[in-house]
């Protein structure tokens, strides 16, 4: 057992969010050499470097950052076990911070209800949703438990796990008219309007290496799926749409799949640190990784 003690964790926790010694100093009420120390016995105790001290400001190694989401769940059992002995910890939740890109937080998140939901565990789940990188950062820094979003290189590897969700695909979609058919076909009209995502979004990276584009008459660019979505259904254009975000408006035949685009594929992912989370957390992903591929994909084999 290692001889750590919580005042340095939560000293750790202080630097790795301010990145800078005497700040974080401050804000613990300590001076700085005695601050350094503490970091430093902490160091030694582990026998691994958490800060990189030759960057300004400073930043945490891979041991670092791994060793943040431990601090946290660390903290988090204690302070939970001991509300709960008290009798203070408001029905005894524990949060799990999700972090998710924003079209897998509106339309996939619901479907997994079952696992994160589940009310013998009596969790309070804490959702942000931003554009992919981000949300892939949030994880990187050790400011979530679980990250929903798409296939990611980095995070195929150690220090991180994942579970595959399932495959979806990108189709070329357009709104109809009254009578049900496409409003746009760019098989027919090679400048009907088109409207893209940004170079550097995850789609529009997704959809450059797939080497696939709409028209040279873009009316339109936008990192945000549900933003391009609105604008489709407003017969604005033709996009790319994952099926998982479209299913109910083909059902109901009010968008179209322009069947002369293949579609792309998306593999979608749930990741997290290789570190030990919080029992609930735990009982979630041993949840998810025991789950059938989400239902509702339009996916093909």
């Amino acid at each position: 057992m290692k001889n750590i003690e919580t005042k340095w964790l939560q000293d750790f926790l202080t630097l790795a969010e301010l990145r800078n010694f005497s700040h974080a100093a401050a804000i613990r009420n300590v001076t700085q050499p005695a601050f350094s120390r503490r970091i430093k016995s902490l160091e030694t105790e582990l026998g691994l470097n958490l800060i990189d001290r030759s960057k300004t400001p400073i930043e945490l190694t891979l041991h670092g950052k791994q060793f943040k989401t431990t601090a946290q769940s660390i903290l988090q059992q204690l302070d939970d076990e001991v509300n709960r002995l008290s009798g203070s910890s408001f029905l005894g939740r524990h949060t799990v911070r999700i972090s998710s890109s924003h079209s897998m937080a509106i339309s996939v998140l619901p479907k997994l209800h079952t696992c994160l939901f589940n009310p013998v565990l009596n969790t309070q789940l804490s959702v942000v949703a931003n554009e992919v990188d981000e949300a892939v950062k949030l994880l990187i820094d050790g400011k979530c438990d679980f990250l929903f979003s798409f296939y990611e290189d980095r995070l195929q590897v150690a220090p991180y796990r994942s579970i595959h969700l399932g495959r979806s695909y990108l189709y070329c979609v357009s709104a109809v008219d009254e009578h049900g058919k496409a409003l746009f076909d760019p098989a027919e009209n090679d400048a009907v309007p088109s409207l893209d995502y940004t170079p550097e979004s995850y789609m529009g990276r997704a959809l450059q290496r797939s080497n696939r584009v709409l028209t040279q008459n873009t009316v339109c660019t936008s990192s945000m799926t549900d933003f391009i979505k609105a604008l489709v259904m407003q017969g604005k254009g033709i996009s790319w749409l994952p099926d998982y975000a479209i299913k109910d408006e083909l059902a109901a035949g009010r968008l179209q799949i322009l069947s002369a685009r293949e579609p792309v594929p998306l593999d979608l992912y749930v990741y997290r640190y290789h570190s030990r989370l919080h029992a609930t957390c735990e009982a979630i992903w041993s949840a998810m990784s025991k789950m059938s591929p989400i239902d509702g994909l339009l996916g093909r084999d």
